[in-house]
Order: C-alpha cells, then sequence, then structure tokens
C-alpha cells in the first residue's frame, strides 16, 4: 500500500465536507458572520500547519473508524452542531463523493488535479487571513510532495484510495439523478468523452515491420464515443485544472435540494427522497466511559487523532451555538428544543498519552488561531476557541 495517500485522502475529504457544509448553511439562511465563522473555523483547525505537517509524513491510511472520528471533531471545531444521523449522512456523502472522483479520473495523475480543486474552494471560503496562510501553505506542502511524483507512484496512492472504498455502495440522490450511479449503488463508468492526456482515441490497430514502419492500419469499432485529449490541467497554485472533478457539485442546486443519501423506505423515483444501503454500515467512534477513544487504531493515527482532540478540545461551552439539520429525515427525527445541542455523542480522544510521537507535546503549546472579528477569541488558544462561541 502506498505511504503517500492519506493527504490526498484527508484533503478531498475535508473539500467535500466543506462543500456540504456550506451548502446547507446558505440554504437554511445562517447569518453570514455565523456562517463565515464556521467555515474559518473548521478549515483552521483541518490546516493546522503543524497537523498538516505531521499528516504529510509517509503512514498508511487511518482505519475507516479512525477517519470518521477525525471529520466527527473537524465537523462539530465551531459554534456548529449536528445531530448523530446528520453526521452519518455528511460523512456517506463525502466518501462517496470522492470514491466517485477517484473512480472517474481518467488517469492517476488527474489526482492532484483534484485535490487541487478542493484547495482551489478552501481559498475561497477561507476569509480570514490567518486561515488563508494555512490554505497556502497547505497548497505549497502538497505541490512539493506530490508534483514530482512518477505515474506508477501515484497509480499506486489512486489503488489505495480505491481499496479504502471498495465495498461502500451508498446511493446518492445527486448521482442517481445524473444516471452516473446504478440502484445498487455502483458507479457507471463513461464509454464517451476525451481520452487521458497523451492517449489516442481507440480504434486503430497498427502493424509495425522489423524496421519500426508501418506496415499496415485496422481499424474497430471501439465501443464509445471517444474524442482527443484536452490539455491538461494546470498544477501551478492557481490556474485552470481542467477538470470538473473535485469541484463544488452542489453549486447548481436550489434551496430545497438537499444532498442526501438514500433511505431504505424512499420512493427511488422521487429525486428529492433518497434509497437504501447496499454495504456495511460505516458505525460511529465508540468511546470507554472516560472519553478516550476504545476503537483499535494503530499508533501513528492514535497520535495524531489526540493531537486534533487537543486542538479542538472537550470542554462544556459557555455562548450560544446554533444547530444544523443538513437533511429532511432530520428534521423528522428531531425532538430536541432548539436551543439544545443536538449531539448524541461529544466524541473525547485521550490526549494525554503520546509516548509514540512525543514531538506532538510541543506542538500544542505553540497552536493559535486569531479571529480579526472577534476581539474576544484573541490570545485563546485553540482548546478554549472551539468551546467558548
Amino acid at each position: 500500500m502506498s505511504l503517500r495517500a492519506l493527504p490526498l485522502q484527508f484533503l478531498n475529504l475535508g473539500g467535500e465536507m466543506m462543500y456540504i457544509i456550506d451548502q446547507r448553511l446558505r440554504a437554511q439562511n445562517i447569518l453570514p458572520e455565523r456562517a463565515a465563522k464556521v467555515r474559518n473555523d473548521i478549515i483552521g483547525i483541518m490546516l493546522n500547519r503543524r497537523f498538516v505537517e505531521e499528516l504529510f509524513k509517509p503512514q498508511e491510511l487511518y482505519n475507516r473508524r479512525s477517519l470518521r472520528t477525525v471529520f466527527d471533531k473537524l465537523a462539530h471545531a465551531s459554534i456548529m452542531r449536528l445531530n448523530a444521523p446528520s453526521m452519518d449522512k455528511l460523512y456517506d456523502l463525502m466518501v462517496m463523493a470522492v470514491k466517485q472522483q477517484v473512480l472517474m479520473c481518467p488517469q492517476p495523475g488527474d489526482l492532484l488535479l483534484i485535490t487541487l480543486n478542493h484547495l482551489d474552494a478552501l481559498r475561497i471560503f477561507a476569509t480570514v487571513p490567518t486561515v488563508l496562510a494555512q490554505v497556502e501553505s497547505t497548497l505549497n506542502l502538497f505541490r512539493q510532495t506530490f508534483c514530482s511524483m512518477s505515474v506508477g507512484e501515484l497509480a499506486e496512492v489512486r489503488r489505495a484510495l480505491l481499496g479504502f472504498v471498495q465495498d461502500l455502495r451508498i446511493r446518492v440522490s445527486i448521482f442517481l439523478k445524473e444516471k452516473q450511479q446504478t440502484p445498487t449503488g455502483t458507479f457507471i463508468l463513461p464509454t464517451h468523452g476525451p481520452v487521458p492526456h497523451g492517449s489516442e482515441v481507440p480504434g486503430i490497430i497498427r502493424v509495425f515491420e522489423g524496421k519500426g514502419e508501418v506496415v499496415s492500419v485496422v481499424r474497430f469499432p471501439s465501443g464509445g464515443q471517444y474524442t482527443t485529449a484536452l490539455p491538461y490541467g494546470s498544477l501551478a497554485p492557481t490556474g485552470p485544472r481542467g477538470t470538473s472533478l473535485g469541484t463544488n457539485m452542489y453549486e447548481s442546486q436550489t434551496n430545497d435540494e438537499r444532498p442526501t443519501r438514500v433511505d431504505d423506505n424512499a420512493a427511488f423515483s422521487d429525486p428529492t427522497l433518497s434509497c437504501s444501503y447496499h454495504h456495511t454500515a460505516l458505525p460511529s467512534p465508540a468511546c470507554s466511559d472516560d472519553g478516550s477513544l476504545s476503537c483499535p487504531v494503530n499508533g501513528r493515527a492514535r497520535d495524531e487523532l489526540n493531537l486534533l482532540a487537543q486542538l479542538i478540545g472537550s470542554a462544556s461551552t459557555t455562548k450560544k451555538e446554533f444547530r444544523l439539520n443538513l437533511f429532511l429525515t432530520d428534521e423528522n427525527n428531531s425532538c430536541v428544543n432548539d436551543n439544545e445541542i443536538l449531539v448524541s455523542d461529544i466524541i473525547t480522544i485521550e490526549g494525554g498519552e503520546r509516548d509514540g510521537r512525543p514531538e506532538l507535546g510541543k506542538i500544542l503549546g505553540e497552536l493559535t488561531l486569531q479571529d480579526d472579528d472577534s476581539m474576544s477569541d484573541k490570545g485563546q488558544d485553540l482548546l478554549d476557541l472551539m468551546d467558548s462561541v
């Protein structure tokens, strides 16, 4: 398995999470200053410089439970609170969107363009100068790490990412509507469009003699409507990426259209409803009574999860929070007052055990996130910031 796949997995899933959250913040008319704070806080934690540096070190992919824990914490890193069904569906949509992108990219190098599309979007979402600087720093580190990799190395990264989502077949309404997914949850690979960069349109067999000269040409039906390759996208910090994969697929939706996974009892013909699972459900992360993570996590992943928990914190809140229903079913199932925090389990990861990675302990004293729009946030460390709003 490739030891370089984790940053692409994390950044692409994080980008998809921000697309969904941004779409619902706008659709539910959350106050602009509150919505901006949610976006900046989540991105500020997700792309914290020292955390990203640890993330980019060669290591295996997280298991599904560990990765779910990371994004569970990130989604609640600000004043927004999601209930358990919303968090489940949010994560499922993120994973299926990334699976679709990795499957549809015509060549391994397009993984870089997909990730750059997500980073470009995070740059737009970030409106606080310190958070924008974190996005730019992550972009530079990403380009230094991956832009010089060979096609074979990128193919190994793609194989590792596909292995992570291999058995997931969650039906998603937007993919079903656009006929990119079958009723069984599998994706439909296109048999038309541009061929990969550097390739020819299929349908020709050339026969060469010993000296390398073409002696005959045979044509055959390719079985698809392919066209010549498009110019390769830009790997520069800014520029056209040459692909729509990794861009925000929810931008064209109206306020009444919600990105949803499909429920078991929904009518398949109704585009506003969702259908069913065809995989083993991803369980929510389990925690012990003292709040520490009880699921099996490899040592390096545990260290980084513990660091993330320290950044976000788990103290009780002192300021007003707001709830966000991502899906129609959440409104139907919710019986909690608006003033209550809709979280079934606040995940607290034990941050005190860092025997395997002592350098992580030094990071915590250096981390601050300053909000130019709020003087009360200045001087607070991330532990206080995430729980004081």
